[in-house]
């Protein structure tokens, strides 16, 4: 789960709207503005304990979360009715607005759900409404059903009212991206206030981005881009797993290691690929005569922006080099590099790694990768991490 802190705002646009609004007969103002996480604290702290509709919930609020196909935020509002003729409140009310985006990774289409509850107010003089204005794109590439948020809708102290949006892409090739932005509006009594979040320059800016595609599979599904996946090497292949572990940890570059390097870019033109693996498992590849069924494992991975080449190896000489080895005594297998025995380590400063590995395990690996490519959509460029038993951080 990735998370982005959202900033406090205040309300200048209705302050210095004032005296036009006098000059139009207008008594009242209706000022919107988020709460900052230590006002949300302190003045709706037993509704921030209480449950929500959305999986965020119980983290810190004000704050944009997000998975590879989820969006979640938690915001405080504050709303002031003022007086335009002293520019004082009259009253004032609390809410609170939660957001939860899911797409679906193999359809595309995605869902928002949203959820206004007023949790309290000392404005008795007149009637609230609540409404939410969303745009999903500004072309025809996104279709949207009928909102249940468009229309004014009424809320008093203590209730909710909730609805979905449903989006869909209308495209059949290539990629499109979604930044969505949305305008909550408060009615009292015939004034009316507004606040903006998402799109561009609003709170949150830049953080309700979605993607769809029809790239991967013959499926087109949607993803929210901006979290970075891990890709965890499963134990069943533990030599593998010990592999790309010890590269990650005695590599000064620590490739793929979240928290210690910089995490790795998908490479999605085979040509590239082809190329990358035939650098590093080039004819200075020598299969150990003890790696059962051997083939040449590399490091990361060619099917990455980080593969050695990209980064100038220009032989898998370069690189360090790992065997996998049967004992003929206890038929277990173990990893192994040169120097092993001597107590010398792999060379910190080399950019890549590569492995005489079984087949089995070399093909497993990289069959789970793809499997998830295909999960996470990742397209060319994309960044996912590499979790072979490292800690984090």
């Amino acid at each position: 789960m990735n998370k982005t802190s959202a900033s406090s705002s205040d309300c200048p646009e209705t302050k210095g709207e004032l005296k036009s609004l006098r000059d139009a007969g207008q008594d009242k103002a209706v000022c919107v503005k988020w709460q900052s996480s230590k006002e949300f604290a302190a003045t709706q702290g037993k509704a921030m304990a209480a449950a929500a509709p959305v999986w965020c919930s119980a983290q810190p609020q004000n704050t944009v979360y997000v998975e590879r196909t989820s969006i979640c935020s938690r915001r405080g509002v504050v709303i002031l009715l003022i007086d335009t003729i002293t520019g004082r409140p009259m009253g004032s009310a609390y809410g609170i607005l939660d957001q939860e985006i899911d797409t679906q990774s193999t359809k595309p289409e995605f869902f928002e759900y949203m959820n206004f509850t007023l949790t309290k107010a000392d404005i008795t003089s007149s009637a609230m409404t609540v409404s939410v204005n969303s745009t999903c794109s500004l072309d025809t590439s996104c279709s949207e059903s009928a909102t249940p948020w468009s229309a004014p809708r009424p809320i008093v102290v203590g209730s909710s009212i909730d609805g979905t949006f449903t989006r869909r892409w209308t495209g059949a090739s290539g990629q499109k991206s979604f930044l969505l932005d949305y305008s909550l509006t408060i009615n009292i009594g015939g004034a009316s206030g507004s606040t903006r979040w998402g799109g561009h320059g609003e709170q949150g800016a830049g953080q309700y981005l979605v993607r769809c595609d029809a790239m991967i599979t013959k499926l087109l599904g949607c993803v929210v881009p901006s979290y970075i996946p891990t890709f965890v090497v499963d134990p069943k292949y533990n030599e593998a797993r010990q592999f790309i572990g010890m590269a990650q940890a005695s590599m000064n570059l620590h490739p793929g290691w979240e928290g210690k390097g910089k995490p790795l870019h998908r490479e999605s033109v085979e040509a590239e690929v082809n190329k990358n693996r035939a650098v590093v498992c080039d004819k200075t590849f020598k299969a150990h005569a003890d790696t059962p069924t051997p083939q040449c494992d590399e490091f990361p991975f060619a099917r990455t922006k980080e593969s050695g080449r990209r980064l100038s190896v220009i032989s898998g000489a370069e690189c360090q080099m790992y065997n996998v080895i049967k004992s003929v005594v206890t038929g277990r297998l173990s990893v192994t590099w040169p120097g092993l025995n001597q107590g010398r380590m792999p060379d910190p400063n080399a950019k890549c790694a590569r492995a005489s590995m079984p087949k089995a395990q070399n093909e497993g690996v990289g069959g789970d990768l793809g499997r998830r490519t295909s999960e996470w959509r990742l397209l060319e460029n994309d960044a996912y991490w590499v979790d072979a038993g490292q800690p984090v951080g």
